[in-house]
């Protein structure tokens, strides 16, 4: 009855484990493509951004991919019964839990620098709009993109003075380039159509670069503990696991020996049966004989 139950225990344990496994596989290609789309975000306003503020989505694609092929140790060893690869899986899990709380705990720390290193790049960049094509190139995207105009309003293009014959958009004897323009109509000059710009963006571009950014490193430390709250049960199913493994073999192997004594001391016994008997044979005895 012990054994049986212990079966069933283990049993248990392993379609668990190959449950856990396929949520694995499934949480790592979402988790991938989660850091792959904001690396994206991250690469389309690259020029204001640190280096060091891609790694921890880098981290997490690496992980990702990593919990690809660790899913492959889990469900063999789970079908296999095999001791060894469901310890591999749970250390190997282990490991890239420990590299989780890490890549979650840079993106929270990353946060706090986010407002002071995107006011410095953005302000100290924009005076260069004119002279720089990567520059131009960059503020132009933002601009557009995210609806919005200079570092904190329009205003903060007037301190930046355009060259000779460089077209913009003129208010309040501010030039702003074109793509602050929110909303524009067609005027007909003579022969000539002039695309007349007739609203620009109110915001500035700073809280909302800043809110992308900001909402991304939590994304991304949000995602990583999910993993790992997962990763945890699956830590604990697989060392359960293992555990109930070497049991069921050293059980099965304690049963296999006590069939062998038993087969064994049956041929014995057998051997001892067909062994062939020697009668015994009385000669009476009559008396001493005398010379």
């Amino acid at each position: 009855m012990t054994h049986r139950n212990r079966d069933v225990g283990m049993n248990c344990i392993k379609y668990m484990l190959l449950c856990i496994t396929a949520i694995f596989v499934l949480t790592s290609a979402l988790i991938i493509s989660v850091g792959t789309t904001i690396y994206a975000i991250y690469h389309d306003v690259s020029f204001f951004l640190d280096d060091h503020f891609f790694s921890p989505a880098m981290f997490v694609i690496v992980i990702g991919i990593i919990m690809l092929f660790v899913s492959l140790f889990g469900c063999i060893g789970a079908l296999k019964e095999s001791t060894c690869l469901v310890n591999i899986f749970a250390v190997i899990l282990s490991i890239v839990l420990i590299l989780e709380l890490a890549a979650a705990i840079a993106a929270y720390s990353l946060r706090a620098q986010i407002s002071e290193m995107l006011h410095d790049k953005l302000t100290l960049t924009m005076p260069f709009y004119y002279n720089n094509i990567e520059v131009q190139d960059s503020f132009d995207f933002i601009q557009s993109r995210m609806n919005c105009c200079g570092v904190n309003s329009y205003l903060d293009w007037g301190e930046v003075e355009p060259p000779t014959g460089v077209s913009g958009i003129s208010i309040d004897n501010i030039t702003v380039p074109n793509s602050c323009c929110a909303a524009s109509r067609i005027e007909v000059i003579g022969d000539m159509e002039v695309d007349e710009c007739t609203k620009l963006y109110a915001n500035g571009c700073l809280p909302r670069v800043f809110y992308l950014v900001y909402q991304s490193a939590g994304l991304l430390g949000a995602g990583a503990m999910t993993i790992a709250f997962i990763q945890i049960i699956g830590i604990v199913f697989s060392f359960s696991l293992a555990r109930s493994i070497r049991r069921a073999k050293s059980e099965r192997q304690r049963r296999l020996w006590e069939i062998q004594e038993r087969v064994l001391n049956n041929e014995q016994s057998s051997k001892l049966g067909h062994e062939k008997i020697v009668p015994v044979v009385y000669i009476p005895f009559h008396g001493q004989t005398t010379a």
